[in-house]
C-alpha cells in the first residue's frame, strides 16, 4: 500500500531534514562551522562539544535515514549518561551539563522535524494538546520561582512528549525502533549492571557516586551497590530493564536467544532490588498475557518463572540471592516496611498542600530539576515517592487531571489498536506496547516515570498505540477529513 506523500516511512523510510535547494557546498560548509565551533568549545568544555557533536551527527544520520536517526536517538538515551562520567574524569561535573541535556534536545528537534511532515489524527492530537496543557498550567509559578529549574524541568517533560511524533511515526511505518535498540543493546547493558555488583567499580562511576547524593544506591548486602550501568540510578535502570522485558515478548527473535537474553535481564533487575519495578512488570506480564490471549508470552514468561524459582530456591544459600528475596517478599509486608512506611506518611503529609494550590507549586519545584536551581526556598522539594504527587504537587489539580487523562486515553488507544484489523504493527507488539503502557502506569506509584528516559518511552509507545487505533476513532465528528491510510 502506497503510503501518503509526507508520512514519515514514505519513500522507503527516508525522511529528509534538509532544506529544498540545500548544495552540497552549504552542507560541507555547515559541516566544517560545527567542526570549528566544536572545536573551540573542547578548550572550554568536553561535555559541550561532545553534545554538539552528537546532536550534528544525529541531525545528518536522521536526515538520510529516518530509521537510523532514531536508533541514534535511542542509543543516545542509554549511553549518554555513562559518556557523562566518563567525561566527568577529566574535567568534573558541570553544574550546567551539556551532556544532561543533549538528549532531551536530540529528542525535542527530531520530533519538531517530523511533526512538520506527517499528519496526526485527532484522536492523537487531543491527547498531546491535553497533556501539553496540563504541565503549562505549572509554568507560571515555576518561572517566578527558578527560572533555571524550571527551565530545565519543562523541557525534559515536553521533551518526552515530543516523543509521542516519533512513535506516531514508527507506528504508522510498522517497525519500532525503540523495540529493535532495547533488543540489542540491553543485554550488554544487563551485563555490565551485574559486574558493577560483583566487581569494583570502574573509576568514572566510582567518582561519580562520591560526587552524587544518591541515597538509594547501597544494596541489602553489605558492600554491594544497587546495579545503574549506564543511567543514572538503579530504579531508572530497573524500569528500562522492566519494559525490556516486556517490549521484547512481542518481538520477532528466534527462541534460541529468548532464553539467555531474558536470563541476563532478569538477573540485572533483580540486583537493583527495586520492588516497585517488579510489581510493574509482573503486572505487565499479566496484561500482555491476557492481550495477546497467550500465543506467544508462554517461552518467555516460563523463563521468568524459572530464574524467579531458581533464585528463591538458592536464597537461603547465598547472600545475594537470599537479600533479594527478602526485598521482593517484602512487598507483601509492607506494614513491617520502615522505609514504606515513611514513604506512605511523607505522601500524605504533602497531599493537602499539593490538593490546595490550584495552579500547582510549579514546574521544577518537584524532582531532580531541584538540584540544578540556585533557590533554597523551603518550597522546593527534590525527593517525592509518588511520581502521581509529583505531578500534583507542581502543576495542581486541574494540570493532574488533564495529564492523567492524557495517559489514560494511551493505554485506551492500546486496547483499541488490538482490535484494528490489517495493522502495521502485529498484534503481539501492540500487547507488548500495552502490557509496558501499564507497567509504567503502575511504576509512577513510586517515582516520577515522566521525566527522563521513561518518560519518553512511555509517550512514544502512546504515539504508537494511537497510530494503530481504528480509524473511526471516538469524537471524530462525521464529515471530518480523516487521515488517508
Amino acid at each position: 500500500m502506497r503510503l501518503p506523500r509526507g508520512l514519515p516511512g514514505s519513500g522507503g523510510g527516508q525522511l529528509s531534514t534538509g532544506l529544498p535547494g540545500t548544495s552540497d557546498a552549504a552542507t560541507a560548509a555547515a559541516i566544517a562551522a560545527v567542526a570549528v565551533i566544536s572545536g573551540a568549545l573542547a578548550v572550554r568544555s568536553m561535555q559541550a562539544a561532545t553534545s554538539l557533536a552528537l546532536l550534528v551527527m544525529l541531525l545528518a544520520i536522521h536526515g538520510q535515514s529516518r530509521r537510523a536517526g532514531l536508533v541514534g536517538l535511542w542509543t543516545i538515551w542509554l549511553l549518554a549518561p555513562g559518556l557523562r562520567r566518563v567525561l566527568a574524569l577529566a574535567e568534573g561535573t558541570p553544574g550546567a551539563d551539556p551532556l544532561a541535556l543533549l538528549p532531551f534536545v536530540a529528542t525535542g528537534v527530531l520530533a519538531v522535524i517530523e511533526l512538520r511532515r506527517s499528519t496526526m489524527t485527532r484522536s492523537a492530537r487531543i491527547t498531546v494538546q491535553v497533556a501539553a496543557a496540563g504541565f503549562l498550567i505549572g509554568a507560571p509559578m515555576g518561572l517566578f520561582g527558578d527560572p533555571q529549574a524550571f527551565g530545565f524541568a519543562m523541557v525534559a517533560y515536553l521533551a518526552g512528549l515530543s516523543a509521542f511524533v516519533l512513535g506516531w511515526g514508527d507506528g504508522r511505518e510498522g517497525g519500532l525502533t525503540l523495540v529493535r535498540v532495547l533488543v540489542v543493546a540491553l543485554p550488554p547493558l544487563a551485563v555490565y549492571g551485574i559486574l558493577q555488583y560483583f566487581f569494583p567499580l570502574p573509576a568514572w562511576d566510582s567518582s561519580w557516586l562520591d560526587t552524587v547524593n544518591l541515597g538509594s544506591i547501597g544494596a541489602p548486602e553489605s558492600d554491594h551497590i544497587r546495579v545503574f550501568s549506564t543511567l543514572n540510578s538503579p530504579g531508572t535502570f530497573s524500569l528500562v530493564l522492566a519494559i525490556g522485558i516486556l517490549l521484547g515478548l512481542g518481538a520477532r527473535r528466534p527462541a534460541s536467544a529468548i532464553v539467555p537474553t531474558t536470563a541476563i535481564l532478569v538477573l540485572a533487575l533483580a540486583l537493583t532490588f527495586v520492588r516497585s519495578a517488579w510489581l510493574a512488570l509482573t503486572l505487565g506480564l499479566i496484561v500482555f498475557v491476557a492481550a495477546s490471549r497467550g500465543r506467544t508470552a508462554g517461552k518467555v514468561v516460563g523463563v521468568i518463572a524459572v530464574c524467579l524459582v531458581a533464585l528463591t530456591v538458592v536464597g537461603g544459600s547465598n547472600s545475594t540471592t537470599k537479600a533479594f528475596t527478602q526485598r521482593v517478599t517484602s512487598l507483601g509486608e509492607l506494614n513491617e516496611d520502615v522505609s514504606a512506611q515513611d514513604r506512605l506518611r511523607s505522601s500524605r503529609e504533602l497531599l493537602p498542600t499539593a490538593i490546595g494550590q490550584p495552579v500547582g507549586a510549579g514546574v521544577g519545584k518537584a524532582g531532580l530539576a531541584v538540584r540544578l536551581g540556585d533557590s533554597e526556598s523551603n518550597d522546593f522539594i527534590e525527593t517525592i515517592d509518588n511520581g502521581y504527587l509529583a505531578i500534583l504537587y507542581q502543576v495542581g489539580l486541574v494540570g493532574f487531571l488533564l495529564i492523567v487523562t492524557a495517559m489514560g486515553r494511551s493505554v485506551f488507544a492500546a486496547t483499541r489498536a488490538l482490535r484494528t484489523p490489517g495493522s502495521r504493527v502485529p498484534r503481539g507488539a501492540i500487547a507488548a506496547v500495552l502490557a509496558s503502557l501499564v507497567a509504567l502506569l503502575v511504576a509512577h506509584a513510586a517515582n516520577d516515570m515522566l521525566y527522563g528516559i521513561t518518560g519518553v518511552i512511555f509517550w512514544y509507545l502512546a504515539g504508537v498505540a494511537h497510530a494503530n487505533e481504528p480509524r473511526g476513532e471516538p469524537g471524530t465528528r462525521k464529515g471530518v477529513r480523516r487521515t488517508p491510510e
